[in-house]
């Protein structure tokens, strides 16, 4: 655990060392906070509907670029194979490297409280189940997203490549409700339960089912130990 941290504080301070870091957090919180006040200001409703949907579809691009170089940079660089040396188990890499992009995603949405105690303030019958499943889906779907993307980046040496892959198999995960009506009627259930935005739609209503929870955690189980395989084999 303590090397999963040390890791996950080496991604932290690269990032933040930088101006591109503050800028991509700015421009996420400017775009959900956008979207909110418009529909508060100029729609006059009072609920974070818009912002949940807004950072749905904000977080099919800003997590791929998050976790576009935090693998494939190790790789590209060559210090993948110095990695490879070291007394750090593969899991260990990888996980660090996930919890990472995590951290980053969570720190985007903490100015969005303020919206919330915006709600709270002026709304009226405020459902706080809704809520807090909404904000629920959102970390779910980000979790998933960026067990994706560090899987891409295990398997890529190139950024952009890590960052186009990411973005094809979330988009695929994300429409895939959107196409059922093309497909075969025994396919029907089985890639519904398979769409995320399908899977969302069922928590946002305010229940947690716990379907969903296996469904979102079987897929980020999966994404990381495809990662984690790939790197080991590589590493033998």
């Amino acid at each position: 655990m303590s090397k999963i941290l040390v890791i996950m504080k080496y991604e932290l301070l690269q990032f933040f060392s930088t101006l591109s870091g503050y800028i991509f957090i700015t421009v996420f919180v400017l775009i959900n906070t956008w979207f909110f006040t418009m529909q508060l200001f100029v729609y006059n409703v009072a609920n974070m509907s818009s912002f949940f949907t807004t950072s749905q579809l904000l977080l099919l691009i800003f997590v791929p670029i998050i976790t576009m170089n935090l693998i494939s940079k190790e790789k590209q660089s060559g210090t993948i194979e110095t990695i490879y040396t070291l007394p750090l188990k593969l899991v260990e890499f990888i996980l660090g490297k996930y919890f990472t992009s995590l951290i980053l995603i969570t720190i985007s949405f903490i100015p969005s409280l303020v919206h919330f105690i915006t709600i709270c303030i002026i709304g009226i019958n405020v459902d706080f189940g809704i809520i807090f499943c909404g904000f629920l889906s959102l970390v779910l779907t980000s979790a998933t997203y960026c067990a994706i993307g560090i899987f891409t980046g295990c398997i890529t040496t190139n950024q952009i490549t890590s960052f186009i892959l990411s973005f094809l198999i979330i988009i695929i995960f994300y429409l895939l409700e959107n196409v059922l009506l093309f497909l075969p009627v025994k396919l029907t259930s089985l890639l519904q339960f398979m769409s995320i935005t399908w899977q969302n739609a069922n928590l946002i209503k305010g229940v947690i089912d716990t379907r969903v929870l296996t469904y979102f955690s079987s897929i980020i189980f999966i994404f990381l130990w495809w990662g984690i395989s790939y790197l080991e084999s590589k590493k033998r």
